[in-house]
């Protein structure tokens, strides 16, 4: 079954739909939270309550796309279960990535005072369209989907070291992009 039908099921409030959400996700869900969660608990949770969370937004919300939508409240759950499992303790293997990521990322505080953090996302997403298919691959497998550098040059069949250099490059280009757009302020 196709997202429009799925949507149109959710719409109907007919329960179907969350069957079918986890026929066609289900593995890319708990993907999206094992590369946050460590506890196959924490994972099994955090899918299920997006799939709440999905039934619960839809109506009003009618999204272009049920994959990105479904994989965003995954992926938020699974920061917020992170969160209050370590109670201002991250992960080491998240926060080595949201460390790498923050010398081309606004502060919180920058992000709260002068740019919606929805008008952010866009402009991340419009500048790594503009990079070649492999970088932005990497990029999104290390910063969305919290794999290791490891993980990441194993599924492409890279060395380390080239998905280090890919991720460092396209992290400076992204600064750039985000200064020259006014988004960050040092």
């Amino acid at each position: 079954m196709n997202d429009a039908s799925i949507i149109e099921l959710l719409w109907e409030r007919d329960e179907q739909a969350v069957s079918e959400m986890k026929k066609s996700y289900e593995k890319l869900c708990f993907h999206v939270a094992g590369g946050i969660l460590s506890q196959q608990e924490d994972r099994e949770e955090c899918v299920n309550t997006a799939y709440m969370d999905v039934w619960r937004s839809i109506p009003p919300n009618r999204p272009a796309s049920l994959k990105n939508y479904l994989c965003r409240l995954v992926r938020n759950a699974a920061l917020n279960i992170l969160k209050y499992n370590t109670a201002d303790k991250r992960s080491p293997d998240m926060s080595v990535s949201l460390d790498e990521l923050s010398e081309c990322i606004p502060a919180g505080k920058s992000i709260e005072d002068n740019v919606d953090a929805e008008q952010l996302g866009a402009a991340i997403s419009s500048f790594l369209r503009t990079q070649p298919e492999k970088h932005r691959k990497v990029f999104v497998r290390r910063y969305w989907y919290s794999e290791s550098i490891e993980e990441v040059a194993r599924f492409y069949g890279m060395n380390e070291k080239t998905v280090a250099t890919y991720l460092f490059r396209v992290r400076k280009k992204l600064k750039e992009y985000l200064q020259k757009e006014g988004y960050f302020i040092e």
